[in-house]
């Protein structure tokens, strides 16, 4: 099954932007508009392929066809207390990257990839193994100059390694560099120069590519492809696959597998991107790898390729669930990108960790200051795919996750600081909303005057009378009076106001690495769909309940009563579609608001019920002869 975070966010997006244009529709009862249907996900069973990567244009090159490797193969471990790499003299690549920690401001955390229990943890291994197995060989740190036979010279010789053992470990403060030669008799030298550090995800990588003297021109370092938890059962909308990002000119591009690609009878597609770039790399919702160069330069290219898995069974729909029609395949990609670098000897930082909000703007500083320029690379984060969405959602998302940070600090519980959360959030809005209710109890209590009014409006133009006379102004002048603090603005602040942060919120919840793996009652894991669906069918229900007993503009035609009725029924159920896969924290905070705005409803209404008058007892005492009785009241009769 294809997946597409562009269309996910296009999704999620349309879905928000057309409850709220519904809502405040129904809210002034006129006729909402049909909702355009979101785009579905589409499900595709390509045919699996392990074709040969496609070469650049090759160039006359004086280099003869490589010599018999003499060199012996050895794979270096590197043990730190966040991390395990696995280097490969071969190619002098990487061949498994493995994350053990987060560390943010001395707190470190255990990473596991997806799927793994107490009794069963599982290795967070950054790199595919299908780009492991395939040959030649996809993993990250090979070169591309442009000269198909030097880039074979230079990713599949073994290159000598200055390490004495095998095994080299970082204690805590230390840095060690492993150091991989080659040569070939003809003036091929290449030199890889990595430098690790225990107490942080950074590298660097020193890269310098001669033949004959000279230093070869336009090298491009390959980053991939598609970083991230390769444990992911099957990606959705919400739980993305890698894609390629960069920071190229003044903006930050992002390219996914699915839908940034035109893929050949290969299986096989690419694209440029233009402009200096200031960093570039491949990463999932949560992990990373990206590099940094010395020097801007143009010339990024992002290559893809597709190919298919077999999966355990999932139902990617409501409609699936319910017909009981499992998937068992799905489409992957493999995304690289090709960041140039100059091979002069300059170093390149490599970051390869966790995309955690608090650890990234805690070295961004140092990290400026290392590149000599503005890197920005907090926006690494996925924030928004598009720039003038991010414009709005980022400095939203980035408050909400200081708050449930605090939250989850204080109670010990990523799933209990939703709740509080979102508690404290509607208690704010608790004043909106009963404005909210007076101003729609006053406009139902207008209404049959209103109509009385309207129709007059209606006889009077049928007779021809103009807008200006006093009388159809009079009457105007009489709907204008009974608006007036009818429906004000403020009578949908309160829902104006929960969309931009369901969006933002939706943003920070699929960021946030801390609900990565949080698990709350029932749920192992917020960032994940509710295993049960319990939270989706209690938020359609929920959802229900709230526009039922929350107080609208009165209908007053049996059109506008059947409007009400089928808001109130086809809002959930195309909310329940939409959010189907959606992370479970953000079904818990949309549930257990509509839980709050329900109760705060209940005693809105219990506080604005009319006073009935006092009754008077029935006189049946012998009153004097010229007192008349009164039953009901103290009229006389």
């Amino acid at each position: 099954m294809d997946n597409s975070d562009n269309q996910g966010q296009f999704r999620l997006f349309a879905a928000v932007i057309l409850s709220m244009l519904i809502l405040g529709v129904w809210s002034y009862l006129n006729p909402p508009a049909a909702p355009p249907e979101p785009a579905q996900t589409e499900t595709a069973a390509n045919q699996q392929a392990t074709p040969q990567p496609t070469e650049m244009p090759a160039t006359p090159a004086a280099t003869p066809a490589p010599p018999v490797d003499e060199a012996p193969n050895r794979q270096i471990v590197v043990k730190s207390p966040l991390y395990q790499v696995t280097l490969d003299s071969r190619g002098a690549v990487a061949s498994s990257w493995i994350l053990l920690k987060n560390k943010v401001n001395g707190r470190e955390t255990p990473l596991f990839a997806d799927g793994s229990t107490a009794e069963n943890p599982k290795p967070l291994e950054l790199i595919s193994n299908e780009a492991r197995n395939r040959s030649p060989r996809e993993l990250p740190f090979r070169l591309a100059t442009g000269d198909a036979a030097l880039d074979t010279l230079l990713n599949e010789r073994n290159y000598q390694v200055n390490a004495e053992g095998d095994t080299v470990t970082l204690n805590a403060g230390e840095e060690k560099t492993i150091e991989f030669t080659l040569t070939d008799g003809a003036g091929l030298e290449a030199r890889k120069r990595f430098l690790f550090r225990a107490d942080g995800y950074i590298a660097d990588l020193g890269l310098e590519v001669k033949r004959s003297g000279q230093t070869v021109p336009n090298t491009k370092l390959l980053i991939g492809p598609s970083i991230g938890d390769h444990a992911i059962n099957n990606h959705t909308f919400y739980r993305i696959e890698s894609e390629a990002m960069a920071y190229v000119g003044d903006d930050i591009h992002r390219h996914q597998g699915y839908y940034s690609f035109d893929f050949d009878a290969q299986n096989r597609g690419s694209l440029t991107v233009p402009g200096a770039v200031s960093w570039a790399g491949v990463g999932d919702a949560y992990f990373a790898m990206a590099a940094i160069p010395a020097t801007q330069a143009e010339g990024l290219e992002v290559r893809a390729s597709k190919y298919e898995v077999e999966t355990q069974p999932f139902y990617p729909s409501i409609f699936s669930w319910a017909l009981r029609s499992p998937t068992t395949k799905e489409t992957r990609h493999l995304v690289t990108a090709y960041v140039p670098v100059a091979a002069d000897g300059s170093v390149t930082k490599i970051y390869t960790g966790t995309k955690d909000y608090f650890h990234l703007s805690s070295i961004s500083d140092g990290l400026d200051e290392a590149a000599g320029r503005e890197l920005e690379f907090v926006n690494i984060i996925n924030f928004a795919t598009y720039r003038i969405v991010r414009f709005f959602v980022k400095p939203l998302s980035i408050p909400i996750l200081y708050a449930l940070d605090f939250f989850n600090r204080l109670t010990g519980n990523y799933g209990v600081a939703i709740i509080v959360f979102t508690f404290l959030f509607y208690s704010l809005l608790f004043p909106l909303r009963w404005s909210q209710s007076k101003s729609f109890k006053k406009a139902a209590g207008n209404a049959p005057k209103m109509k009385e009014v309207q129709d007059k409006i209606k006889d009077l133009q049928k007779k021809g009378v103009p807008m200006d006379d006093p009388r159809m102004r009079e009457l105007q002048m009489e709907q204008l009076r009974m608006m007036k603090g009818a429906v004000p603005i403020g009578g949908c602040l309160p829902m104006l106001l929960q969309f931009p942060l369901l969006i933002a919120f939706y943003t920070a919840i699929t960021i946030a690495l801390d609900a990565r793996q949080a698990s709350f009652a029932w749920l192992p894991d917020l960032s994940g769909a509710d295993p049960w669906h319990i939270l989706e069918f209690g938020f359609a229900i929920s959802m229900v309940l709230a526009m039922k007993f929350t107080p609208t503009g009165a209908a007053v035609t049996p059109e506008q009563q059947m409007q009400q009725k089928m808001m109130t029924w086809l809002m959930p159920i195309m909310m329940l579609w939409v959010m189907w896969t959606a992370p479970s924290g953000l079904l818990l905070y949309w549930f257990f608001g509509n839980i709050v705005s329900f109760g705060q409803q209940m005693v809105i209404n219990y506080m604005n019920k009319p006073t009935e008058p006092e009754t008077t007892e029935v006189v049946n005492e012998p009153l004097p002869k010229n007192i008349k009785k009164v039953k009901g009241g103290n009229k006389e009769k």
